[in-house]
């Protein structure tokens, strides 16, 4: 495998941009039935949800990230928009349309009654106009506005304080101007301004196309110029010629889209990760909205009207610095930063930060509470009931906060940003180390522990494995970015003093001290040490076996992957694979991904738009739980823990063929490489600045495995067997159009499919 020359590797630099490459597209000959279903549409900060009511009518329904209540006194919520019907003169008899996943556009045939209409859809990603073209010669198309009824979400109706009254009130007004059509929504909280939300329409004709365009417009502090604002922007909307807005549409998606490749021999799971990827952008940009359990698709009838920080916020984010798009992480870090004193309140008298399980998009807490997040008081627990009387249960769950600051450091790591390692990373560590300082006690021995705190969703228990997994990553990482100083010396020690992690040599790694995992169990909390932060790890003497029972245990409940236990779904499966994918068990790793394909994450994840769902399909989607899906399957092709880059790591036995293109390692590298027929037969690493790397990877010569490459900032180190040809290989990525098996339709073999 011989070192490529420089005009070589020049090229593979410019090939490695790869620019237009792939265009997936999901193919559907059937229109969804309901919301939950729905073809999903976004901008980044808008969203549309679109299905079928009626035999005449398609709904639109509507979704706006940042829409969220303003009083702190009421349940932290997102508000409900109401929808947009588009309806037709004539009967839809059926269609043919296709979503675009590299160019993030619905387009097609609608099949009436009278005439085949070609139809296009799609989100602005980034002005955020809702767009529709409808090529039509005999029939007509109507666009028409929906409020909704009651202007608060299902939950936030039902959840203290809003149990006891008064409930939102909302003053709904519609007129219209010489351009569109308006509906003012104006909310009130107890009595207090919340908002105004004003959704623009107009409908123009342009040969043979009527275009339908829909702006929605928000105000959360009710400024009085919301009204103007919306005209001027629906103005511009209009003013812009249509085949301009489409191509700087295309424009924006194509960069993005092909900023990463991945080839897979599971074809279902290569699409499936496209998918992710595009849904990542619709649910937000670098200028755009934190994304909360439901991002830009919310249904008001969701039981999850916020953010929850105990796993579901963490899982969301994992994927812009695993797929080389670190730079959608920066609306979570323009928000924590702006929302600092919230962090501040909900540390108490600590000094410290931290985080309430559920929060809106501000990190306001859930409503007023008496006291600050703390353990629980002595002689409380979960087991008896008794602290559900005396605070809330999410009070005591206090790793959220460091968890979440792990995936600030992640994006960063991965981009060498030590701008962002050094101020905001190094604040917000210092900060949350802070809060649990408050609560440590110091034993005899000299050893630290943590007091009795609360496993998410299971147990509560001394010493939980998912402080001290968290905690200690948190005082490690400080200790990198932190010059010698006396300070540093002070967490160093605490580190050393912070007692272990409570371990059983029957099922491996316990919730916490003296409790053990007894029962089925979703979250994977407990293991945080071995994944994600690899504190415990298969380098380590003993350890592989250690993680492998702790993981077996966790997964023992169900009788295998494809016949999981009612409560092992979604994230559980997903989780699986990527700690086994950590100690190199491929062939688990993949086995837990196809069982989450096959079975729809447990029977929770719709398979036409790939959202999860909680309760059998009666509640609203969620869209944290599949994302995981593409990290899972990147751990696999990629990690970069311990100061190595690992070049498929954990692929199974029976993959011969495999690639992917600039995947990002922690230092700044991006890492490209190929197997084929069971053999490496390419390898780039991209650097950003000077220094050195090692390569670890089986399929690596002996050599090569363990040596350290220094390399000039800039350059691309790069290798390949003599009979691979990169121009040729992505050429035939070009040429391959997949489909996706979660569409609702497989189309058939044939070279003229769209």
């Amino acid at each position: 495998m011989p070192l490529l020359e420089q005009s070589d590797i020049e090229q593979i630099s410019r090939d490695t941009q790869l620019g237009k490459l792939r265009r997936n597209k999901v193919l559907y000959n059937a229109l969804p039935q309901r919301q939950q279903e729905s073809i999903l549409l976004g901008s980044g900060l808008v969203g549309v949800m679109l299905f079928q009511t009626n035999d005449r009518t398609l709904q639109l329904a509507l979704g706006r990230a940042d829409v969220y209540n303003v009083n702190p006194e009421v349940t932290a919520h997102r508000k409900p928009l109401g929808h947009c019907e588009l309806t037709f003169s004539s009967k839809i008899k059926g269609v043919q349309l296709r979503l675009d996943l590299a160019a993030g556009i619905l387009s097609g045939t609608l099949e009436l009654e009278d005439e085949n209409v070609i139809f296009t859809c799609f989100c602005h990603a980034l002005s955020d106009s809702i767009i529709l073209d409808v090529k039509q010669a005999v029939t007509s198309s109507t666009l028409t506005y929906h409020p909704v009824e009651n202007p608060q979400s299902s939950r936030s109706r039902n959840s203290h304080p809003h149990d006891n009254g008064p409930f939102e009130q909302a003053e709904v007004r519609s007129y219209a101007d010489d351009i569109g059509a308006y509906t003012s929504t104006t909310y009130r909280e107890r009595g207090m301004m919340a908002g105004e939300v004003i959704v623009a329409t107009s409908t123009q004709r342009h040969h043979q196309s009527l275009r339908h365009f829909c702006r929605i417009e928000y105000d959360r502090y009710n400024n009085g110029q919301l009204a103007e604002t919306a005209r001027a922007n629906l103005q511009a909307t209009l003013n812009e010629p249509y085949e301009t807005q489409r191509q700087s549409h295309e424009d924006e998606w194509a960069e993005y889209a092909s900023r990463t490749l991945i080839s897979l021999p599971d074809e279902e799971l290569e699409t499936y990760i496209d998918f992710q990827f595009y849904k990542l952008r619709c649910l937000t940009r670098p200028n755009g909205a934190l994304i909360d359990l439901q991002g830009v698709w919310f249904d008001p009838t969701t039981p999850w009207p916020g953010v929850w920080h105990n796993l579901n916020s963490q899982l969301t984010y994992w994927i812009c610095a695993y797929g080389n798009r670190s730079d959608l992480i920066k609306p979570l870090i323009r928000q924590l930063e702006e929302h600092e004193h919230q962090l501040a309140k909900m540390g108490g008298e600590t000094g410290g930060y931290n985080l309430y399980t559920v929060t809106n998009a501000d990190f306001c807490p859930p409503g007023p509470k008496p006291t600050p997040i703390a353990p629980f008081t002595e002689g409380a627990g979960i087991a008896d009931g008794t602290a559900y009387h005396t605070q809330n249960v999410q009070d005591a769950t206090l790793g959220n906060f460091l968890w979440l600051v792990h995936n600030l450091w992640l994006s960063a790591s991965y981009e060498d940003d030590q701008d962002t390692l050094l101020t905001v990373v190094k604040h917000f560590l210092k900060k949350g180390i802070q809060f649990y300082r408050h609560h440590f006690i110091y034993a005899s021995d000299g050893s630290i522990h943590l007091p009795e705190t609360f496993s998410p969703e299971y147990k509560s228990a001394r010493n939980c494995n998912y402080d001290l997994a968290v905690l200690k990553w948190a005082i490690s990482t400080y200790l990198a970015l932190e010059p010698d100083t006396e300070e540093r010396l002070e967490y160093a020690e605490i580190l050393g003093r912070l007692v272990d992690y409570p371990y059983s040599e029957e099922t491996g790694y316990l919730i916490g001290q003296d409790v053990a995992l007894n029962d089925a169990h979703r979250h994977y909390s407990h293991l945080l040490m071995a994944y994600p932060l690899y504190l415990r790890n298969a380098d380590q003497e003993g350890e592989k076996e250690r993680i492998r029972k702790s993981a077996d245990h966790w997964q023992s409940f169900s009788k295998s992957p494809h016949e999981p236990h009612e409560k092992l779904v979604g994230y559980s499966f997903t989780g699986a694979a990527s700690l086994y994918a950590a100690i190199g068990e491929g062939d688990l790793a993949h086995e837990y991904l196809r069982a989450f394909l096959d079975t729809g994450a447990g029977g929770r994840m719709h398979l036409t738009n790939t959202q999860y769902y909680e309760h059998a399909g009666v509640d609203a989607t969620t869209v944290e739980v599949p994302l995981t899906g593409a990290t899972a399957a990147i751990d696999m092709l990629l990690q970069s823990w311990g100061g190595k880059i690992r070049v498929f790591p954990a692929v199974p036995q029976g993959w011969k063929d495999a690639a992917f293109f600039n995947l990002p390692a922690h230092g700044g590298y991006q890492v490209s490489a190929v197997l084929r027929d069971g053999m490496l037969a390419f390898l780039s690493v991209k650097v950003k600045r000077t220094g050195e790397f090692t390569l670890q990877s089986k399929f690596l010569p002996e050599e090569l495995r363990n040596t350290s490459i220094h390399l000039a900032a800039g350059k691309t180190y790069a290798w390949a067997t003599q009979k691979f040809d990169l121009s040729s290989f992505l050429k035939e990525e070009q040429s391959k159009i997949r489909f996706t098996k979660q569409g609702i339709v497989i189309p058939p073999k044939k070279q003229d499919i769209y």
